[in-house]
């Protein structure tokens, strides 16, 4: 099952990183990836694969 993970905050160092690192440890597949910096604020959009999650998503 494919999904929109959305994040928007103020922008800080390791964002990414400890995203992508949720990702990864609960078995979600990041297919594309968007992301920006507006002004001080982070912006990023991915479409992950889940159906491999070890967590429930609904």
């Amino acid at each position: 099952m494919r999904s929109i993970v959305t994040v928007i905050g103020k922008d800080t160092v390791g964002i990414i990183a400890n995203v992508c690192a949720i990702l990864a440890e609960n078995g979600v597949n990041i297919l594309d990836i968007s992301q920006t910096v507006l002004q001080d604020y982070f912006t990023m959009i991915m479409i992950v694969d889940t159906s491999a999650a070890t967590v429930s998503f609904s």
